[in-house]
């Protein structure tokens, strides 16, 4: 399905919430069905003019969050013997050195892999 599609069809609630409200107020406070579909369409023209704008957010993301985090550098904040924290985007992960080889503190390294909340790491030579 397209992020269209599904940006679309995730309305279709809110449409039928918007009907049973515009119905009511029809019955019960005699709107003119002239303005309840004025109403209904510009809730439509609503959806259609920030859909640009909400797109992105509808699309499925087939990588997890600390997929991207591969290949960054980030800087040891402790020594790494094999274990330890790196300063990576401003935030503190704990790392393990990928060769085995320890890594001082303020020493560059590069993220190898990602091992649930861990990171594999070697040193920037």
């Amino acid at each position: 399905m397209t992020v269209f599609w599904r940006y679309w069809l995730l309305q279709v609630p809110g449409w039928g919430v918007l009907v049973a409200l515009l119905a009511l107020a029809h019955h019960y406070v005699a709107l003119p069905r002239v303005w309840a579909f004025a109403i209904f369409g510009a809730w439509l023209l609503k959806d259609w003019a920030i859909y640009p704008v909400l797109k992105k957010h509808y699309e499925l993301r087939a990588e997890a969050p600390t997929d991207t985090l591969l290949g960054k550098h980030g800087v040891a904040e402790q020594p790494l013997r094999p274990r330890g924290y790196v300063r990576l985007r401003g935030e503190l992960w704990l790392a393990d050195v990928g060769d085995g080889s320890p890594v001082e503190p303020e020493e560059e390294v590069v993220v190898e892999a990602v091992e649930g909340l861990t990171l594999r790491v070697k040193r920037v030579e």
